[in-house]
C-alpha cells in the first residue's frame, strides 16, 4: 500500500478503544476539547460481555492541560452497565448535550443523554426500545429527537434470512417525543451516520456495499433519497468538513481489521477519504499500512488538524494536514 501521510502526527495514549469522537468548541472546561467514547474491546467473559466498564474521556486542545487525557464523572446516573459505542454532540439553548449509544449488554442497548459540564456529565435520560437493536451510530437533533443507525437486526434468524436474499438487516430509526419510527430497512452493514450542518441531509455509510447514502430530511420521519456515492474499502464513520465535504474513515481490508481486533500485533491498513458531497467525487486524504494506526474508523477535523481514532488500541492521533 502506498503511504499518503499527514504531517506531524502526535499519539495521545490512555484511551482504550476510542471508537468515536466529538469536537466541543468553547467548552465549560475552557477552550476546545475532544470528547471520546472509550471501551476496551478485546476482553470478554464466557457470555461475550465486556469485562471492563467503558468511559467518556476528554482531551483539551489548548491551555495548560493541552493533549492530556482527562475523565468525565457521571452525575445522577445509576449503576446500569456502560459500554459506549458512539456519541454525538448537540448545542441547544446555550447548553451542550451528549448523546451516547450504550451497548450495556450483548442483547441490551440504550441511548443515554447527558448535559456536559466542566468535568462532569449530568444524566438526563435513557431510551430503550425494541427498534434499538444492534446500534452503530447516533445523531442528536434536539433534546427529544434523534436518529439511531442499527448495524443489523437483533434477531439472528432475520439477519441470516435476509442475507440469503443478498439484503442487509440494518435499519435507521427515528425518535421524536415518545414515538419511535423505523424509517429505513434492508441496509447492508451500515456503520456511520452524519447530519449536514444545516440539518437538512443525512448521510449513511453502507459498509458491505462500499457506498454512502444521502437522504433529504422532511417533516418528522419523512426521508427522500438524494444520491449514492461509491467509495473504496469498507466505509465506517463519517463527519462533515464545512457544508459539502465529508471525511470518511474507510477500512481497506476487513480481513486485516478482523485479525487486528483479535491480536494487537496484527496490523491493519487505514484510509481516510475526502468526499465532495455535491460532485460525488472522493480522494485519498490519508493512507497508512498500519504503522501509525491500525484500522482507523473515525476522523474529524478542525482547521488544518485531523483527529483519528480506531476501535481496538489505546490511542488517537492528532495530525496536521
Amino acid at each position: 500500500m502506498e503511504r499518503v501521510p499527514f504531517s506531524r502526527c502526535e499519539e495521545i495514549n490512555g484511551l482504550p478503544g476510542p471508537s468515536d469522537m466529538a469536537l466541543e468548541t468553547r467548552s465549560a472546561f475552557g477552550g476546545d476539547r475532544l470528547i471520546i467514547a472509550t471501551q476496551e474491546r478485546r476482553s470478554h467473559d464466557p457470555e461475550d460481555e465486556y469485562l471492563d466498564e467503558g468511559a467518556i474521556k476528554f482531551v483539551p486542545l489548548d491551555g495548560r492541560n493541552r493533549h492530556q487525557v482527562l475523565s468525565f464523572e457521571f452525575s445522577g446516573r445509576d449503576e446500569y452497565p456502560f459500554h459506549p459505542e458512539a456519541l454525538d454532540l448537540l448545542v441547544q439553548g446555550g447548553s451542550h448535550y451528549l448523546f451516547v449509544l450504550n451497548h450495556a449488554r450483548v442483547a441490551q442497548h440504550a441511548v443515554e443523554v447527558f448535559r456536559i459540564e466542566k468535568s462532569s456529565l449530568v444524566f438526563m435520560g435513557r431510551y430503550r426500545h425494541r427498534f434499538i437493536e444492534y446500534p452503530s451510530d447516533i445523531v442528536g437533533i434536539g433534546l427529544d429527537e434523534f436518529y439511531v443507525l442499527n448495524h443489523r437486526s437483533s434477531s439472528a434468524l432475520e439477519h441470516y434470512g435476509v442475507s440469503t436474499l443478498l439484503l442487509g438487516s440494518g435499519s435507521l430509526v427515528y425518535y421524536r417525543e415518545g414515538t419511535y419510527y423505523r424509517v429505513l430497512g434492508n441496509l447492508d452493514s451500515p456503520e456511520g451516520l452524519a447530519l449536514s450542518p444545516d440539518q437538512s441531509r443525512l448521510w449513511i455509510s453502507i459498509g458491505d456495499d462500499g457506498e454512502l447514502l444521502a437522504l433529504e430530511r422532511g417533516s418528522g420521519p419523512e426521508l427522500r433519497p438524494l444520491a449514492r456515492i461509491s467509495v473504496s474499502g469498507y466505509p465506517a464513520r463519517l463527519s462533515f468538513v464545512g457544508d459539502d465535504r465529508l471525511l470518511v474513515a474507510s477500512v481497506p481490508s476487513t480481513w486485516a481489521w478482523s485479525s487486528h481486533a483479535s491480536d494487537s500485533a496484527e496490523k491493519a491498513p487505514s484510509r481516510i477519504l475526502e468526499v465532495d458531497a455535491l460532485q460525488g467525487r472522493s480522494s485519498v486524504a490519508y493512507q497508512d499500512p498500519g504503522n501509525e494506526i491500525s484500522g482507523a474508523t473515525v476522523a474529524i477535523s478542525q482547521g488544518n488538524r485531523i483527529y483519528l481514532g480506531q476501535k481496538y488500541d489505546s490511542f488517537i492521533l492528532i495530525c496536521n494536514q
